[in-house]
């Protein structure tokens, strides 16, 4: 097999492996083929997820893989420090583009994402999934934190209905709510907004495209918007 990698050009290689990225279990398999394989695979790997498993692992992830965009945080464990471990993966040189976190013991957390802004400027999309509470406020970091951010799924994460919608009287929220210039799709998948919600939404992100959420009229209905 040696042979075989060997007598096919780098590039090759490369352009095949980034076709199957995000395929983190292939890849894996291809890796131990041959020391070539596992070069060209650490380079051209965009995309790892973190555990509860691979947390003590961190530091040698971040160096075997150098160019990544995407972090998937998918955990469970009520003994994980959601804010600790995003300002733990804040010290390190990586331009993420892309930022899954998913923890239903653990409510937004603003110290972590903080942390995270000060490095990762170039963030564009955002899913904050299966949390356990979305706040007010909540919506004043993400904007304040990521001003760049293309694509927001807030889905699944309990809140405080009656707050979001009675917020609208509130002037300073009412012209600042998800105040996104790129903002292209918002998913708020188990969040009540009204009418008047989703019209501010859409006057602060003009180049907004796709709404789902849960839209308040004289009932509750399930509310998608293409605009």
């Amino acid at each position: 097999m040696e042979a075989t990698t060997d007598a096919c050009p780098y590039e090759i290689w490369e352009c095949i492996f980034k076709l199957i990225n995000g395929d983190n279990r292939t890849l894996e398999a291809l890796s131990v083929v041959s020391k070539q394989f596992l070069y060209i695979i650490n380079h051209v790997r965009c995309v790892v997820t973190i555990s509860e498993q691979t947390i003590p692992f961190i530091p040698r992830l971040f160096q075997r893989f150098p160019h990544l965009t995407s972090l998937n945080l998918s955990l469970t464990s009520q003994e994980v420090d959601l804010d600790a471990l995003l300002c733990q993966i804040s010290t390190f040189s990586l331009d993420i583009k892309s930022l899954y976190i998913s923890n239903p013991n653990y409510d937004i957390p603003e110290h972590g994402l903080r942390a995270l802004s000060k490095k990762m400027k170039n963030l564009t999309s955002l899913t904050c999934s299966t949390m356990g509470f979305l706040r007010k406020d909540d919506i004043f970091l993400i904007a304040d934190c990521f001003p760049l951010l293309e694509e927001l799924n807030l889905t699944w994460v309990k809140n405080d209905c009656e707050t979001l919608v009675k917020g609208d009287d509130d002037e300073d929220y009412r012209g600042h709510l998800l105040a996104l210039p790129k903002l292209r799709k918002i998913n708020l998948h188990g969040t009540v907004l009204d009418q008047q919600s989703v019209n501010y939404l859409c006057q602060n992100c003009e180049l907004l495209q796709e709404v789902f959420a849960v839209l308040l009229l004289h009932m509750c209905t399930a509310f998608a918007l293409l605009l």
